[in-house]
């Protein structure tokens, strides 16, 4: 059987209305069914099965299934990134590439909020930034789409190579270096190394990069790059600076563009380190011809409500939820401003994932720093907290085995902070507050 072209998928694509479908749990007739494969899993074994509840057309990798709807391929995860690819070129959209080691899924969601509102903006989802969310997101652009704003994820080396050749982004922006999965790239450097990608195909599309200067491999980075607009919260100097005024529990800040003060301003949102996501989206918002007044009130009145940078009030207790994700960098932002609030102050931390051989090391280092800023009450979860402090008394298993222990221990301070990696489901504790 002869292997399908890219133009001919293209057609069976836009033959059922653009409609998508990779898991026969769900509906999936009328669509075009993707085989898609993974470590656990592999959708070509059910090709057959995808037909039989009246799917389209499948996109397998199965010889063995004879049938005028298959449309053979070597690799159906790859063609889902080719479709994308060939997809997107036709469209007239402007896009808009976010990579970086923290805040990208909090940068992507402030720039959707100014630029939609004057644009009509498609963005990626959740952090659905992978090789497979990322096609998605570039097949869900349409011919009426002005912006297309694409969260790019890595967790290997390559990964990001392979993300950002999908599509030619009409500017990017890479949020900052940190110590982020450095089970599968080694160290931080690897890490610079991975995200540079983003100034690479910037470079190549002659495209527009958005710095951040303070941070100094992005400052190094972004020293070949001729076509930018920089942010700072310490240089003064940058095109955009944010002097910060207050971190927490909101952001207040004064914010100027070419050394002008725009003004003084107060958002929803906590933490030092959401300036830069600020930043970001001020960056975008002059690129992009969005107005003054449209940009700065899309971001005052920004709302996190989804694991990250989130208020949550529960009667006198204040929780600072941020627990969608976790390493060494973030959390250590973290902690710096929440140590700023004037109140009492409880830290429930959990462990930062696929550190590999890092992991103790930077478990300690963490656990020491929040130890030294003396919070009145301080909670770990999870085996690498435990391994790295296995004689202090406030370490628990699980956030589960946490919960249980506040039953009959309940938190006095006032304000808590909240953070773990996504495995650890840090956020299960805040049935303690709402019981």
């Amino acid at each position: 059987m002869q292997l399908s072209t890219i133009e001919e998928i293209y057609h069976a694509w836009n033959a059922v209305n653009r409609v998508i479908t990779s898991d026969t749990r769900k509906e999936v007739k009328g669509s075009l069914f993707f085989c898609l494969s993974g470590d656990k899993f592999n959708a070509n074994n059910f090709a057959q099965k995808a037909l039989d509840s009246g799917a389209s057309f499948v996109v397998t990798n199965n010889p063995d299934i004879l049938d005028e709807k298959v449309l053979l391929v070597e690799d159906p995860n790859i063609t889902l990134g080719q479709l994308a690819s060939h997809h997107v070129a036709t469209m007239k959209a402007k896009l808009i590439c976010v990579g970086g080691s923290n805040g990208k899924t909090t940068t992507k969601e402030l720039i959707n909020a100014v630029l939609s509102t004057r644009l009509n903006v498609k963005y990626t989802l959740g952090n659905f930034n992978n090789h497979i969310g990322v096609p998605l997101t570039l097949l869900s652009i349409y011919e009426d789409t002005d912006i297309g704003i694409i969260e790019t994820g890595t967790n290997h080396p390559g990964e990001m190579k392979y993300l950002c050749d999908m599509f030619n982004p009409d500017s990017g922006i890479i949020t900052n270096i940190g110590k982020e999965h450095l089970e599968g790239f080694g160290d931080l450097e690897s890490v610079a190394k991975e995200e540079s990608e983003v100034y690479l195909r910037l470079q190549q599309s002659q495209g527009l990069a958005f710095v951040n200067l303070d941070d100094p491999w992005l400052g190094n980075m972004s020293k070949r790059l001729s076509n930018k607009i920089t942010y700072s919260i310490l240089d003064s100097n940058s095109d955009i600076y944010l002097r910060p005024m207050e971190e927490m529990p909101k952001l207040k800040f004064e914010v100027f563009i070419h050394q002008e003060s725009k003004g003084i301003f107060q958002t929803k949102l906590g933490g030092k380190f959401n300036l830069y996501n600020i930043c970001a989206a001020i960056a975008c918002s002059i690129k992009y011809g969005i107005d003054w007044d449209s940009t700065i009130n899309a971001i005052v009145n920004f709302e996190s409500n989804n694991n990250r940078s989130q208020w949550i009030e529960f009667g006198t207790k204040k929780v600072f939820l941020d627990a969608y994700n976790a390493n060494p960098s973030s959390v250590v932002a973290g902690l710096e401003s929440f140590s700023t609030i004037k109140g009492s102050k409880a830290v429930i931390l959990g462990d930062m994932l696929e550190l590999g051989h890092h992991s103790q090391k930077e478990h300690l280092e963490i656990f020491e720093l929040a130890v030294k800023m003396q919070f009145e009450e301080l909670f770990i979860c999870g085996p690498e907290f435990s391994l790295a402090n296995s004689s202090y008394p406030f370490k628990f298993d699980s956030a589960a085995t946490l919960l249980a222990w506040l039953d009959t221990h309940p938190i006095e301070s006032e304000y808590i902070f909240v953070k773990g990696s996504r495995g650890m489901k840090m956020e299960t504790v805040l049935e303690h507050f709402k019981a």
